[in-house]
């Protein structure tokens, strides 16, 4: 799991039997209704945050299962960062749990701006700070103590409402290319601890958590750089 150059011993690359490839298609369906449907303001994890139409809700299980999986890995961490952060869900339910510092990035400005007042809505504006960029590409190279992804992981090209944060590409190049800014970003020994699907295959990571979805399971990963 350790490597001296870590970004190319993490990857993920999807699974190409007809099985997967049917399953990923039809659970990009169900979330393409489900994120233009699902919206309105959430309780998750002790923080509340209101979610506009078109943004990610926290009712997810990927969210719910990174979540339960960074609460126990970066505990004792002072810093962190999540790529892809949308209305700041996951990263202000740590930032309330465990009292740490939290970058989140996002290139939708209409869910970051929601993080922004989310993070006001609970008090917690002075320990999370939004900033638009894609993945990681703003911030210091060895800065965090750690970084969360929760990403668009099915093996398909984006499309439909929920396209850009469902899909990883039909080769996973938009997955990788986030994995490989959050190695970056990371200082060295911090952590990077993410979600994909059953329907890939990851290299140079530890299995930590699974959890069952519609037609695949989301697992959380464990990379320490």
């Amino acid at each position: 799991m350790r490597a001296g150059c870590g970004v190319l011993m993490l990857r993920v690359e999807p699974k190409r039997d007809p099985v997967s490839v049917v399953r990923a298609k039809l659970a990009l369906r169900v979330l393409n209704v489900l994120v233009g449907t699902v919206h309105g303001c959430f309780r998750f994890k002790g923080v509340e945050v209101v979610v506009p139409k078109g943004c990610f809700a926290p009712t997810f299980v990927s969210t719910s299962l990174l979540y339960d999986t960074a609460l126990d890995a970066v505990k004792g961490c002072k810093l962190g960062c999540e790529i892809g952060t949308g209305v700041g869900s996951l990263a202000l339910a740590l930032v309330g749990s465990l009292g740490v510092e939290i970058v989140g990035t996002d290139v939708d400005l209409r869910c970051l701006r929601e993080a922004g007042l989310n993070a006001r809505r609970n008090g917690l504006d002075p320990l999370f700070h939004a900033v638009a960029c894609v993945n990681a590409q703003a911030l210091r190279s060895d800065s965090f103590d750690f970084v969360v992804i929760n990403p668009p992981y099915l093996p398909l090209p984006p499309e439909g409402p929920a396209g850009t944060a469902a899909c990883g590409g039909s080769q996973l190049e938009l997955l990788n290319a986030m994995l490989q800014d959050g190695v970056r970003v990371a200082r060295k020994g911090g952590l990077i601890v993410f979600t994909t699907s059953s329907l890939t295959t990851v290299s140079g990571a530890k299995l930590v958590g699974e959890r069952w979805a519609v037609f695949d399971s989301v697992r959380s990963y464990l990379y320490v750089k």
